[in-house]
């Protein structure tokens, strides 16, 4: 019997989600704040929204964060990125951030994967 794999990207989307309704509870300004810093740094500018979100996944990689990998694979999906591109961008991560970023490209391709890219 094949085992299920769990949706690990999915669920860490879904807590990153849960955090955000949490907070818009219980310090909606600082929300909405942080949501406008946010939406003013990744709209279209001299760089495509899938740029920044690319960016984003280098990033979040180096960061060792795994909700913030979810969150941002999921966003350069949107904004058409594909999954070569979103490896090449692992790629590049690693080139930064040495082995001990290696180890995420593992959680970017789950995410690629549960979450569709082509």
């Amino acid at each position: 019997m094949k085992k299920k794999k769990v949706s690990e990207m999915k669920d860490m989307f879904g807590e990153l989600n849960e955090a955000f309704e949490m907070m818009s509870k219980d310090s909606p300004d600082y929300l909405r704040n942080f949501m406008s810093f946010y939406d003013s740094t990744v709209r279209k500018g001299a760089l495509t929204e899938k740029t920044k979100e690319l960016i984003s996944i280098a990033l979040a990689m180096n960061s060792h964060c795994l909700p913030c990998i979810a969150l941002h694979v999921y966003n350069a999906i949107e904004f058409g990125a594909t999954k070569k591109e979103i490896l090449e961008t692992a790629e590049v991560a690693v080139l930064m951030g040495g082995s001990p970023v290696f180890v995420y490209i593992k959680h970017v391709i789950d995410a690629c994967d549960e979450f569709g890219a082509e």
